[in-house]
């Protein structure tokens, strides 16, 4: 039996939504507004920490504190508001069909502290 791993964002969904709103959501807390969500695209990837330091010139514990402010929001709404992307589905489909088991192995900080693999 082969088995396949997974990243999930970026490659079985669209992560801009989740992200993004948390991000604003996060922002909103040090009372600043974002228009335009796409504005919000770099945190998209590198550490949420060094992207809140580096765009929005906050200090250490600052950027600390709009983390936590980001995983309140991701938590409850945001890991809601990504999309799978079209034809994924029946994509995975597909290869559970030849007998391969598939992963997706996800650091969920926000809900848990420790690493999970998530069998599809």
């Amino acid at each position: 039996m082969k088995r396949v791993l997974f990243d999930l964002d970026g490659t079985l969904t669209d992560p801009f939504l989740g992200i993004t709103r948390s991000v604003a959501y996060s922002l909103k807390s040090f009372g600043i507004e974002v228009d335009d969500l796409e504005t919000l695209k770099p945190f998209i990837g590198p550490p949420l920490d060094v992207s809140f330091r580096e765009y929005y010139h906050m200090d250490e514990a600052q950027s600390w504190k709009a983390v936590e402010k980001y995983r309140e929001y991701f938590s409850k709404k945001g890991l809601f508001e990504n999309k799978v992307y079209e034809g994924m589905e029946d994509f995975l489909q597909s290869l559970l069909n030849m007998d391969m088991k598939l992963y997706v192995p996800v650091s969920l900080k926000c809900l848990q502290k420790r690493f999970l693999t998530i069998s599809l």
